[in-house]
């Protein structure tokens, strides 16, 4: 009696590993633990909270592998060798090439003419495009002081940037500032306005340092 049952046993731990283990590696295989992010700018802080200490930023389109998500539905993620978390709120699983480019030169989906330092004005996606060379510091403290996340550089083709987009200044009735316009250059971020706008709306100037 005693061997039936040890028999009996071993027969139902053998099923049991046969079921569980391919189950547990579907699993690992189906997760790639990735994420893209969908904010403009999204700030890495130091736990789960959004009144912990802010670390850093990561910016739209970037793509981040992923430790483990909390019940909150933050995720885990490793930050310059610290752990760090990151608001699930502002990013997705559904990743897409298309935002990786988002900060690359050029607008990969417009076929049209691309404003430069020789043509100086073009008819672009969003309507005429012209561009100006200016200090940004107050444009870009005024962007800060009013809440838009962002870090100022410059894109090898002489754009200037905020955080992932082109700086741009527009018509604020038609495109509010911390709006996103399609340029002929890449997605702008409309930072700043000028007396341009009265008399063409839909203008784009597009800052750069040509």
């Amino acid at each position: 009696m005693k061997k039936r049952t040890l028999c009996a046993l071993s027969a139902a731990l053998t099923v049991s590993m046969l079921t569980t283990v391919p189950v547990f590696a579907q699993e690992t295989a189906d997760s790639d633990h990735k994420v893209q992010v969908t904010a403009s700018a999204l700030n890495v802080r130091s736990s789960s909270t959004v009144d912990s200490e802010k670390l850093g930023k990561l910016y739209s389109g970037e793509i981040v592998e992923y430790i483990d998500r909390t019940d909150n539905g933050w995720y885990q993620i490793s930050y310059q060798d610290e752990t760090a978390y990151i608001c699930g709120d502002y990013v997705t699983k559904d990743i897409r090439e298309s935002a990786q480019t988002s900060a690359s030169s050029g607008n990969s989906s417009w076929d049209g003419p691309v404003l430069n330092r020789r043509n100086g004005t073009v008819q672009g996606p969003s309507g005429k495009e012209t561009y100006y060379n200016l200090n940004m510091s107050r444009v870009v403290s005024n962007m800060h002081s009013m809440g838009f996340e962002g870090e100022y550089w410059v894109r090898d083709d002489g754009c200037k940037m905020f955080g992932n987009y082109i700086m741009c200044a527009a018509n604020l009735n038609v495109h509010p500032r911390g709006s996103l316009v399609e340029s002929s250059l890449g997605t702008c971020i409309v930072a700043d306005t000028g007396g341009f706008a009265s008399s063409n709306p839909y203008q784009l100037d597009i800052a750069v340092n040509w």
